[in-house]
């Protein structure tokens, strides 16, 4: 079972956020304005592709969409435009967030676009290449990831709105924000630091976890992929803080969340998709 394999790392991780948190409690404000560094190369680069593994399933969905139902009109084109479109909306919202910081001049949509078709090309070329069985499996792992993202959606945004916290970044550059502590709930303020969005998206990372319970290549490298990932994500949460744009309870909030989600989805996948993709 994924959960019983990967269970000591979950409990690890766990321990880690809460201890974090309460570090966070007394000295939230102090990290974040000892880290902060908006001009920061590692900080901007994160902050423009760490959110892409919540939503990176949706163009590899497409093309398996594409590839298994060439002889359907409707889903062909559905599948089609899935794949261009994203890859071009994510190529423009990286460029947007470089932009705003200074680290390119201008955000061009056609540029994005031919950056996006040409994305698009390459992962549709590269399925192409794989047997029907395989992308069976991997449209399975995109139903997960799916359900995933909506519960990153529900559980992130609900919080937020709940807790209200102001960010770093806005409190420094003075209005009407004020730092608060993140078990200090402002109910319907506006504020929007508490929990990170990029964090819970870069938490998307986690269905590569998912991959030595399907693919062959991948068994026994449960416990590199478990690591990679973790990494990953903690790279993302130091790049929040650096830009200002979180505190690091808001970033051990979202690992939190997103590792108990994904340990609440992982039986399902089990029992609905795993004994039928690997039939």
């Amino acid at each position: 079972m994924i959960n019983k394999k990967y269970k000591y790392g979950y409990i690890v991780v766990i321990i880690i956020c809460i201890i974090t948190m309460a570090v966070g409690a007394k000295y939230d404000w102090q990290i974040t304005d000892s880290l902060y560094n908006p001009k920061n190369v590692f900080g901007i680069l994160f902050e423009g592709l760490s959110w892409i593994p919540m939503y990176s399933f949706l163009p590899i969905w497409g093309a398996s969409m594409m590839i298994r139902n060439k002889n359907n009109m409707c889903i062909f084109a559905a599948g089609t435009f899935l794949l261009i479109a994203t890859n071009s909306v994510f190529a423009y919202k990286a460029c947007f967030d470089f932009a705003k910081r200074g680290f390119i001049h201008k955000a061009n949509p056609y540029i994005c676009g031919i950056i996006g078709g040409v994305v698009a090309a390459v992962i549709f070329l590269l399925m192409r290449k794989f047997k029907s069985s395989t992308i069976r499996k991997i449209q399975g792992i995109c139903a997960f990831a799916f359900i995933y993202m909506i519960g990153y959606l529900g559980s992130i945004v609900t919080l937020k709105v709940i807790f209200g916290r102001d960010r770093y970044e806005d409190i420094i550059t003075g209005g009407s924000f004020s730092f608060a502590d993140w078990f200090k709930p402002d109910f319907f303020s506006g504020g929007s630091s508490f929990p990170s969005g990029h964090v819970g998206a870069a938490m998307g990372i986690m269905i590569l976890l998912l991959l030595p319970f399907i693919f062959k290549p991948f068994k026994n490298k449960e416990w590199p992929l478990f690591i990679f990932c973790y990494i990953y994500v903690f790279c993302t949460s130091v790049s929040r803080m650096i830009t200002g744009r979180h505190f690091i309870s808001d970033t051990a909030m979202s690992i939190l969340v997103m590792t108990i989600i994904f340990m609440i989805l992982t039986p399902f996948f089990e029992k609905t998709y795993k004994k039928m993709l690997l039939k």
